[in-house]
């Protein structure tokens, strides 16, 4: 039984991954994405990703530069991506071992707080 809700990811902290651990499984990633609705588990189960329309360029900067500093403490990067000026898709991906790792959903549960923040 899944006991990770979205309180308890946001209060865990990532593990540094250089390599070396498994992938989550499809099974495993299906279920911590239901902690975090706002996001879509990857049709290959690799990746996590939410998109959102921000209202201006200006507040998807401002997105961009608040995950940029969780991301830094939290040692785990996301990939993000702007385009048509206010359309910010957020991509989650653990590099080093190419795939999921916990690490992902623990840093997107801390994203989303954020953008329901910014968009106030």
């Amino acid at each position: 039984m899944n006991i990770d809700n979205a309180d308890s990811l946001r209060a865990a902290k990532c593990v540094p991954c250089e390599g070396g651990v498994p992938t989550l499984s499809r099974d495993q990633a299906s279920d911590l994405i239901k902690a975090i609705p706002e996001w879509e588990l990857a049709a290959d189960a690799k990746r996590i990703s939410r998109t959102l329309k921000c209202r201006n360029f200006v507040d998807a900067v401002a997105h961009i530069n608040q995950i940029s500093v969780l991301a830094e403490q939290e040692q785990h990067h996301p990939d993000l991506h702007l385009t048509g000026y206010r359309m910010l898709t957020i991509e989650l991906t653990t590099h080093a071992i190419d795939g999921l790792s916990r690490n992902d959903f623990v840093v997107a549960a801390k994203i989303d707080p954020l953008l329901a923040e910014q968009s106030k």
